[in-house]
């Protein structure tokens, strides 16, 4: 099994542009130059291009696209887009990135007959901001066919001319009847007036029910959706916004199914460590399946393929570190009772790359309860934390980050200055209450941590330090069986 993080030559991959064509997914998306960190350098991406007809088995193509050169309009790199096929011809739109320009992001077009080789198109930029938008966001086409008008449709994250500073984010919308000619409506087809601007937009109908998709890194970064029954909205927000967490961005997808395939990726630290500053880019997260439910609401859990890929599922060996005790032997189940406190245990694994899975049971359900990620024997550890009170389960470090005051006296190292606070990824949540609580698998690959809960929500992070062949369950206030624990172990 060969799940797809990043090319092979090791740069840092970035946004997808899924793309699913007779019953193979296509990933384009985004790639730093080698050796790159900083703004501007790393963001003179190409589009690399991988593909697979089962989501785990992966062939890395050639490059679909790189930056041009002197004063061509994608000189400073060519950026997120999406890819469409019409008469044979597959269109590939993406955003022209050029420094100092009058317009530093402009829409540019390419085409392939084969789907591996594109021209770039003579006319490119083929469509610039135009007077109600600002010159400088104009990115991410987004281009479908919309069969109730008759007409092709591109998405284009942008931002207003006029309003807050901070709050004129919109997605513009252009019209087309050939791919070539395009006119951009006056009036922006979505503007929240809550974003600083909405990254990497698309559009899709699963149930009766539109979802529009974008990425914010304003505010409460994410990628999330809204909701309508019309392809033009109105559009609402759902009880449950977001896919993932901040760290799983710019996420896209494509059919896949009777729903989608999603593929975000996680962002790279500065020097490979917890503290380290976060970079643009870095490792895809595993494929992902959406689904939508009658009303409308969506799910997300890890592919099945991914899953079914690895290796048979074998019990656990024990450390008994919450009373003293020694190495137990293998299991599968265990009950844990806190009487009023705090009890867990922790588990020994074989590999530090695993997929492990389980069910916890319990009535009336603790305070809160869950997964200690790669703990010490001191239990500093992230944690995934269901939480009865906050109603939610979050990925959560231990212990929490001291504010600056209390940080000068107990610890200067610095690694109190985290921008994503304690609770790194949360999610409203709610669990059975017949005593068959959450059921869960977390898959750990490197440093890539994925947690999906009941087949519904995903939480990611990356995580370098601790103890990686660790994980550990715990329970506060109330007692908790554990079921049905397995690991499996890549093929």
């Amino acid at each position: 099994m060969s799940i797809y993080r990043r090319p092979k030559d090791g740069v840092a991959a970035g946004d997808a542009i899924p793309f699913a064509h007779q019953g193979v997914v296509h990933l384009f998306h985004l790639a730093s130059p080698a050796n790159t960190v900083k703004y501007p350098e790393r963001v003179r991406t190409t589009w690399r291009h991988a593909c697979s007809k089962d989501l785990v088995e992966w062939e890395e193509l050639p490059a679909a696209l790189a930056p041009g050169e002197g004063g061509a309009p994608d000189a400073d790199g060519a950026w997120t887009g999406s890819v469409i096929e019409s008469g044979g011809v597959f269109h590939l739109f993406y955003t022209g990135h050029k420094l100092g320009a009058k317009h530093p992001q402009t829409i540019c077009h390419a085409t392939s007959r084969d789907l591996v080789h594109f021209e770039k198109d003579a006319a490119n930029p083929i469509l610039s901001p135009t007077a109600e938008y600002e010159a400088i966001d104009w990115r991410d086409p987004f281009v479908m066919w919309n069969e109730a008008e008759q007409v092709f449709w591109m998405l284009i994250a942008a931002r207003l001319r006029n309003g807050p500073k901070w709050r004129r984010g919109c997605i513009a919308l252009a019209t087309s009847s050939d791919l070539k000619t395009w006119s951009v409506e006056p009036m922006p087809f979505y503007a929240p007036m809550s974003i600083f601007c909405p990254e990497c937009p698309e559009l899709f109908q699963l149930n009766d029910h539109w979802h529009l998709v974008y990425s914010r890194y304003s505010e409460d970064a994410a990628t999330i959706c809204r909701v309508s029954e019309n392809p033009r909205g109105p559009w609402r927000i759902p009880s449950r916004e977001a896919f993932d967490g901040r760290r799983w961005y710019a996420a896209k997808s494509a059919p896949y199914g009777e729903g989608r395939v999603f593929f975000g990726w996680v962002h790279d630290r500065a020097g490979d460590v917890d503290t380290g500053e976060w970079l643009w880019g870095g490792d895809f997260a595993a494929p992902r399946l959406l689904a939508s439910t009658p009303s409308g609401a969506l799910t997300m859990r890890l592919a099945d393929e991914v899953a079914n890929a690895f290796g048979p599922r074998q019990s656990l060996k024990v450390v008994s570190l919450s009373r003293q005790g020694t190495e137990a032997p293998r299991r599968k189940s265990l009950k844990l009772e806190s009487n009023g406190g705090f009890a867990w245990e922790v588990f020994e694994l074989d590999r530090e790359d695993y997929l492990l899975s389980g069910r916890f049971h319990f009535h009336p359900a603790p305070a809160r309860f869950g997964l200690l990620l790669r703990p010490d024997d001191d239990l500093t550890a992230f944690a995934v934390v269901f939480d009865s009170a906050r109603r939610s389960v979050s990925l959560t470090r231990w212990p929490a980050p001291l504010d600056s005051f209390w940080a000068d006296l107990v610890d200067r190292s610095g690694e109190t200055r985290e921008v994503d606070g304690p609770r790194l990824v949360e999610h409203p949540f709610e669990w059975r209450s017949d005593g068959s609580g959450p059921e869960f698998q977390l898959l750990a690959t490197g440093s890539v941590v994925e947690i999906f809960v009941d087949r519904r929500v995903a939480l990611s992070y990356r995580i370098y330090s601790g103890a990686r062949q660790r994980i550990g369950v715990f329970v506060e206030g109330g007692s908790m069986e554990f079921t049905d624990i397995s690991v499996q172990y890549q093929n």
